[in-house]
């Protein structure tokens, strides 16, 4: 008799929903299902917020455009489609009860997941903390840009925003060899910020930035879709 498949939902965003990947492939992959408009659902619940803010009515179809080719590409999920009030095995939207529970965070993005999952991460810390879960991709390189650059106005409590480290790398020449990832005023604040003119490369999907990010030397930011990518 074949083994019934796991099945698990998702609702959202990007970057979260890469993460909860990692349990996907720890426990042997299964059925990915994803939520149009579950963000509103997930900010009630964790927060008590009556919409997602920045995020209200997300996932949209041209979020799940953008986000599904990635997933495409990974071998452990064996069936990606939007979700329907299907039953699933795992709603990884109850992340949140191991981050903005009454516990406080239990651990690592990838960790919770696991908690979601009932898994043990201490008996997983390397796979959870150390070796990549998204399949490597094909390479894409642009000729002379070898560094990738993401940087958003989010997550960056506690930091500089004018960072000298920023300034010290571009003065020594970033802007001639790196390229930028995410959305195109994000570029356009980042060279503001730094008076320099690092190009900006649009992408169509998110598989596309993963190959360019497989093809960089280096990739430099903050905490983003570009991170959960590289990571």
């Amino acid at each position: 008799m074949e083994e019934k498949r796991l099945s698990f939902v998702h609702p959202g965003t990007f970057g979260d929903t890469l993460y909860g990947m990692s349990a996907v492939k720890l426990l042997g992959g299964g059925d990915v299902y994803i939520k149009l408009n579950g963000m509103n659902e997930v900010a009630w619940n964790a927060f008590g917020m009556v919409d997602a803010g920045v995020h209200k009515g997300r996932y949209t179809q041209k979020d799940l455009d953008f986000l599904f080719p990635l997933l495409e590409a990974q071998s452990y999920i064996h069936k990606l489609d939007v979700y329907r009030n299907e039953a699933v095995d795992h709603d990884l939207g109850q992340h949140y009860r191991w981050t903005t529970g009454p516990n406080g965070w239990q651990g690592n993005q990838t960790e919770c997941y696991a908690l979601v999952c009932g898994l043990d991460i201490n008996q997983y810390k390397k796979e959870l903390l150390i070796d990549p879960w998204l399949d490597p991709v094909e390479p894409l390189r642009d000729p002379g840009r070898s560094v990738i650059i993401n940087r958003t106005g989010r997550y960056l409590q506690g930091s500089d925003p004018n960072s000298k480290t920023w300034r010290k790398w571009v003065y020594e020449g970033l802007d001639q060899v790196a390229s930028f990832v995410g959305t195109e005023q994000e570029c356009e604040e980042f060279n503001r910020q730094f008076k320099c003119r690092v190009p900006y490369r649009k992408v169509s999907d998110l598989l596309e930035m993963a190959r360019l990010i497989q093809g960089a030397e280096q990739v430099m930011g903050n905490q983003s879709i570009a991170l959960a990518i590289a990571i």
